[in-house]
């Protein structure tokens, strides 16, 4: 296939059966700063994440972070994005560098890949994105990756019966046989209208120890319909397993991890300044796949960091959740 490349590693994991994360990049070209650590906490990072330079971008040293901690937990990270015009799934050290440092790289998710491979250029990949890698995959190698590392999926954005903006990351969700590791959706957006989307497209929605929602850096959300709660990934996988042997074999799951107490933001504090910048955001005319970026990095600055802080310590938290899922749900064959 001319625009796919499948680095060796992950090629030789699916056919060994080996556990493989997979890892979208919309977080690394959108999703976090590229600049060096700049607010509060630089001790709560390196505590964290004791290989973080602090120095270096916000973006990249997270890449670096997740993808080490998919290792130390036994498993392969598949970091996927468009580069120069091709899929690339497993990413050299150096080729992750370039990504995270090249700031024309928008992010791509199913609308907009075939523009991207079409015109030549780079972007990290939504979940959505990753997803579709997930089946190019299976097409090419005979098997998939049963697992994906995420922050938070998109969802349904406030006001949505004035602007119906919904991620695309719910439906390709539903009819991706991939169990989706992420804490919830995203703050921004609608936590209660997208636990009912997501129930609307028959996705079914486990908790990691829980059965609130997880709601990003907030916590749990009390008002949104409960979860299925799961007391280990072993579990969650046999869950899985069952799913598509019985239910719905080409349907995705979601595994909501909620963010420790101790690291959760009042969610007073989440909402206003939630409000801030989505009042930032349409004083400023800033819609479609801008948007998302525009409100997390408001939402950084309002909070002096505490955001930043809480939104990296999901990601290598989800990360270690989805390896051990891996782990207990190895590459799909055909």
């Amino acid at each position: 296939m001319e625009h796919l490349c499948i680095h060796p590693e992950i090629r030789q994991a699916m056919s060994d059966g080996s556990p493989v994360v997979l890892l979208e990049t919309a977080v690394t070209t959108r999703g976090l700063p590229r600049e060096g650590w700049s607010w509060q906490g630089r001790d709560v990072i390196t505590d964290l994440e004791p290989d973080w330079n602090l120095q270096g971008p916000v973006n990249l040293e997270l890449a670096r972070s997740m993808s080490r901690c998919v290792r130390r937990e036994g498993a392969i990270p598949a970091t996927v994005a468009i580069m120069d015009g091709r899929w690339r799934i497993g990413l050299e050290p150096d080729e992750l560098e370039q990504l995270a440092q090249d700031e024309t790289a928008g992010k791509a998710s199913i609308t907009s890949i075939a523009a991207a491979l079409h015109s030549g250029s780079s972007a990290g990949t939504t979940v959505s994105g990753a997803l579709i890698a997930a089946g190019l995959m299976k097409r090419v190698t005979g098997r998939a990756p049963s697992v994906l590392a995420t922050g938070g999926i998109g969802g349904v954005h406030f006001d949505w019966s004035r602007q119906p903006d919904v991620s695309a990351d719910l439906k390709v969700m539903a009819s991706t046989p991939v169990v989706v590791v992420s804490a919830g959706v995203k703050s921004i957006v609608d936590v209660v209208a997208t636990r009912e989307w997501l129930e609307t497209l028959g996705i079914p929605v486990m908790g990691l120890g829980t059965t609130a929602f997880p709601c990003f850096i907030a916590g749990v959300d009390e008002r949104a319909p409960g979860v299925l709660k799961v007391d280990s990934e072993s579990e969650a996988a046999d869950i899985a397993r069952l799913h598509w042997e019985t239910v719905d074999p080409s349907g995705g799951l979601l595994l909501g991890v909620p963010l420790p107490e101790c690291s959760v933001l009042e969610a007073s504090i989440v909402q206003e300044a939630n409000d801030r910048a989505e009042s930032s955001a349409n004083e400023a005319g800033v819609d479609g796949p801008d948007r998302t970026p525009h409100l997390l990095s408001h939402m950084a600055e309002e909070t002096d960091g505490r955001s930043l802080i809480a939104n990296i310590q999901l990601l290598l938290a989800n990360a270690k959740v989805a390896s051990r899922l891996a782990r207990s749900l190895p590459p799909q064959p055909s």
